[in-house]
């Protein structure tokens, strides 16, 4: 197999005459909005250029081809960023994927810990609840529905309401088709692969296949007997989030694995704050405005626990510049839940922004390096954020 790395953001200039048109084709119909590719004209030859807009992973081609696209930061903090992104440092298994060398390894690794996880599951017993069904029956089974038969005298069958015991329900068809997911991906080690369809088919005999999102993921209720899909779930939300539909035709089937590296910034961030934040201040996530003919979403906003008032609105932005239309949004963002300041993330400490809006408004940037330490990074970031006033 013939693997062609990159690295987001970079440029990366491949002899036209190395990668074959099809091939080409193919990045462009289906990963348009994630690589820009150009051919360019030298001296020395016909060259693609290729850039990863933010994204790093694997891309699977076909059974010859294949794309890695390194991030341009540690891999260390990638993972750490990921360890507060999804919640992963609670379930105490973090520390022995930190010497993952690559991202791929880093995936096939945390498959081969899910697997396990759902293999100790099923020993014990899959969590099973009642839910209700209606079905007509020729014998009487919980409640009959008299209305239906009144209106229907002549079917010979009842109709009848009745709770069922069942492991077929939504916490286990979403390991299913997670587990469906990473079986369809190219970049599991063998052995992983192998223990990928055991668990597959252990799970095929009592639960039903059904497509979910990463967001089916989230806000899931637990109690004392299913509390351990807390764990199995975060991490369906993790292998979902980042991997990307296929539209591949014919056999060939695998589904690339691309983190997007912009959301992953905004995940880690709110992340990191909910964890460091001072006892008496709180934040609030993925915050919705309504207006009558649009609305728009702000990344984070920071409001004091005791007046519920709000200081800070922060905007991240995983991006090397920041443009003119990153100062209108914070702008607007700040004046519609009227702070006075508002704080755009970015991780270059060279996009410096520090304007005087109005007397009541000052937009700014902050640095949460990725290039160090993280933890280093985020306190320096902190002791910024509290001197703002």
């Amino acid at each position: 197999m013939k693997t062609i790395t990159l690295t987001e953001y970079k440029s990366c200039n491949i002899s036209r005459d190395r990668i074959p048109q099809d091939i080409i084709d193919q990045l462009k119909d289906k990963y348009n909005s994630k690589l820009k590719i150009n051919l360019k004209y030298t001296t020395k030859g016909d060259q693609w250029e290729i850039i990863s807009l933010g994204y790093v992973g694997y891309i699977p081609i076909n059974n010859d081809w294949n794309f890695h696209i390194k991030p341009k930061v540690p891999i260390t903090n990638i993972f750490k960023m990921l360890e507060y992104a999804y919640n992963l440092k609670s379930f105490q298994f973090v520390d022995g994927l930190m010497s993952c060398d690559s991202l791929p390894d880093f995936y096939n690794r945390l498959a081969t810990i899910f697997a396990h996880r759902i293999l100790n599951r099923i020993q014990k017993g899959l969590y099973s609840t009642y839910i209700k069904q209606s079905q007509e029956l020729s014998y009487v089974r919980g409640k009959v529905d008299i209305k239906t038969m009144l209106k229907h005298p002549w079917k010979p069958k009842l109709t009848c309401h009745y709770d069922n015991f069942t492991q077929d329900i939504e916490d286990n068809q979403i390991l299913l088709w997670t587990i469906y997911i990473i079986s369809r991906q190219e970049i599991c080690q063998e052995n992983t692969s192998i223990l990928i369809r055991k668990v597959y088919h252990a799970l095929q005999g009592y639960v039903t296949l059904l497509p979910f999102t990463a967001n089916d993921c989230i806000n899931r209720k637990y109690n004392r007997l299913n509390e351990d899909y807390h764990c199995l779930h975060s991490l369906c939300r993790f292998f979902l989030e980042n991997t990307t539909p296929s539209h591949e035709k014919g056999n060939y089937n695998s589904l690339p694995f691309l983190v997007n590296m912009n959301q992953l910034y905004e995940k880690f961030i709110a992340a990191w704050l909910k964890q460091h934040l001072p006892p008496h201040l709180g934040i609030t996530t993925q915050h919705h405005v309504k207006y009558k003919s649009f609305s728009f979403k702000i990344d984070l906003i920071i409001y004091n626990k005791n007046t519920n008032q709000n200081l800070y609105v922060l905007d991240t932005k995983y991006k090397t510049e920041i443009k003119d239309s990153d100062r209108t949004q914070i702008i607007a963002y700040a004046t519609a839940n009227k702070c006075k300041i508002g704080i755009i993330i970015n991780p270059y400490s060279y996009n410096i922004l520090n304007d005087k809006i109005t007397e009541n408004l000052s937009i700014r940037t902050l640095n949460f390096s990725l290039n160090e330490d993280i933890d280093v990074s985020g306190n320096k970031f902190l002791q910024q954020l509290m001197t703002q006033n």
